[in-house]
């Protein structure tokens, strides 16, 4: 269970039920937050911490290890690498690269793939990565539908985030449904609006 939430992480995850399926990008969601990217990075890892979100994180720019420069110096056709590998080791054999200067034989949807791939097995070096896709998680849509309670008497969320809410509160579980009776319902959206404090 989180402690709890300082207003911009509850911010942060109100304004992913904006979005289809929950999700959206952090160059999306950064300027709605007013944080820097910095600042974004380290709520959503800590919403991540609490399994309320998840994030895709991409490889910006990467570096050969001594691994993998030692590994390069090898004759190349006893290499223990694949050919896509080889190329992405070779794009930094001389300096730091972006995903964007590997090889055009390198399909561009696999590049991250082989980036992470090849980190994890000590043959480069990821020198500068981002948050790319962020989404809340069942925890994090469990958390805000059954568990989460607000407190305190300062507004911090706009009638729009409100909205996006209370639309989410209305979606019930199937198996729920079918126990709440359409007129149990309304007390609910009327309750979640006076929690918010509005």
């Amino acid at each position: 269970m989180p402690s709890p939430l300082t207003s911009t992480e509850l911010k942060g995850l109100l304004l992913l039920l904006k979005y289809p399926k929950y999700r959206a990008t952090a160059a999306v969601l950064q300027p709605q937050l007013k944080l820097s990217a910095r600042q974004g990075d380290r709520l959503w890892q800590r919403l991540q911490q609490w399994e309320l979100v998840d994030f895709e994180v991409i490889v910006t720019r990467f570096g050969l290890s001594a691994v993998g420069r030692t590994l390069l110096q090898l004759d190349q056709s006893v290499l223990p690498v694949t050919p896509d590998e080889k190329y992405v080791l070779q794009s930094c054999c001389d300096r730091s690269a972006g995903p964007q200067q590997i090889s055009a034989k390198v399909p561009p949807d696999c590049r991250q793939p082989l980036l992470a791939g090849l980190a994890q097995q000590g043959l480069i070096r990821v020198t500068q990565q981002k948050l790319e896709n962020i989404w809340l998680t069942t925890r994090g849509k469990a958390f805000l539908r059954y568990e989460y309670e607000p407190q305190g008497d300062t507004p911090v969320i706009s009638l729009t985030l409100l909205n996006g809410y209370l639309q989410f509160m209305r979606q019930i579980d199937p198996p729920i449904a079918a126990a709440v009776s359409p007129e149990a319902a309304v007390p609910v959206a009327i309750a979640a609006a006076a929690a918010m404090n509005l």
